[in-house]
């Protein structure tokens, strides 16, 4: 029987795309613990109402050379490990996805797992309905192409990309004839000034390449980023959370702890209600108190059947109140100097029906 698909929207404007990201944060012993730790991150997730978790497929043969050395950068946060052993450290096995994308099914939230070579593609790859590439692989050709001709959706983070090299690496993928592609805006620090986030390039890229826009947001604040990203248009957010920012790893310490991930959710979901239908209208809201304060023609005495109309003297712009409305204030030129064609009670509305 052929597997139903799902679509997937990734450029929704009533409701933002949010990925949670796990990273290696579901790293904490032997296998059994990290299995449930990461249904832990999983339950979290859905918990806080994202639509998707995401973790990482990688391994240091397929991404480091072998002598690559300590990161000056992780260093400074205690981490003193060569890249290649930290790589290896934190590298999930493959038969441990088919069981997390399970428990992902089981709690209906979206499985999502970066891969970082075309091995670790082929191994996730049967297990995830939308790719997403990290920012330092965006140069990666062959994993680009692997990638574009599984013909899913793919999520590119630009984080310290130039324009040229995005354009580049949309071309590639697009050449493939998969044109279900989206950019992040991305800073590549870990944690990223609020000042480093560049959020107003979120507009100018999606003008220039005529793509769906997102941010991933390294920032520590669970609020300024995402919420502003998302007025500047853009409609997925991806953010790493953990269980508790203390736990021994390179993605702990800027991470959201859960409190932390549902406070900025619900933020998110409220933006999303706010935006409303890009229509301006007076909304059913409104409706009350427009009719009670919003000025129109009123009478100020009563006015007699062949009486002239004059503003200031019988007639005013004023709030009505509990009062029938008038002509609306800017049909004034249409009523003042017309005659009455009606007893008219003081307080009452005049109409463009009651004068000729």
């Amino acid at each position: 029987m052929k597997k139903k698909s799902i679509k997937i929207n990734l450029n929704n404007p009533n409701h933002t795309f949010i990925i949670a990201e796990a990273g290696s944060n579901w790293k904490v012993g032997n296998y059994h613990k990290d299995l449930k730790q990461a249904k832990k991150l999983i339950d979290t997730a859905k918990k806080c109402d994202a639509d998707a978790i995401k973790f990482q497929t990688y391994s240091s043969k397929g991404v480091y050379v072998s002598n690559a050395g300590k990161s000056n950068y992780l260093s400074k946060f205690g981490v003193n490990k060569k890249i290649t052993e930290l790589f290896d450290e934190f590298s999930m096995p493959h038969k441990m996805i088919k069981q997390l994308n399970s428990y992902c099914k089981s709690k209906k939230i979206i499985f999502m797992s970066t891969a970082f070579s075309i091995d670790d593609a082929q191994a996730v790859d049967e297990y995830v309905l939308i790719h997403k590439v990290a920012s330092y692989e965006i140069n990666h050709i062959p994993l680009l192409k692997f990638l574009a001709k599984t013909k899913k959706p793919i999520i590119l983070s630009t984080g310290a990309s130039t324009l040229e090299e995005i354009d580049f690496a949309i071309k590639t993928i697009k050449k493939t004839g998969n044109t279900n592609l989206a950019l992040l805006q991305c800073t590549a620090k870990y944690p990223a000034p609020i000042e480093s986030l560049n959020l107003s390039v979120i507009p100018s890229l999606k003008k220039k390449f005529h793509i769906t826009l997102g941010l991933s947001d390294h920032s520590i604040d669970p609020i300024v980023a995402p919420l502003v990203a998302i007025g500047l248009g853009a409609s997925i957010i991806e953010k790493h959370f953990t269980l508790n920012k203390n736990l021994e790893g390179p993605d702990h310490f800027f991470a959201l702890e859960p409190k932390e991930l549902a406070t900025m959710i619900k933020a998110i979901r409220n933006a999303d209600k706010a935006k409303g239908n890009f229509i301006k209208e007076i909304v059913k809201e409104e409706k009350e108190l427009r009719k009670f304060a919003t000025r129109s023609i009123q009478a100020i005495k009563n006015i007699q059947k062949g009486e002239k109309l004059k503003i200031g003297y019988n007639i005013d712009i004023l709030r009505p109140g509990i009062q029938p409305r008038g002509a609306e204030a800017r049909f004034l030129n249409k009523i003042n100097g017309k005659i009455s064609l009606k007893k008219i009670k003081s307080g009452t509305g005049v109409k463009l029906s009651d004068c000729r």
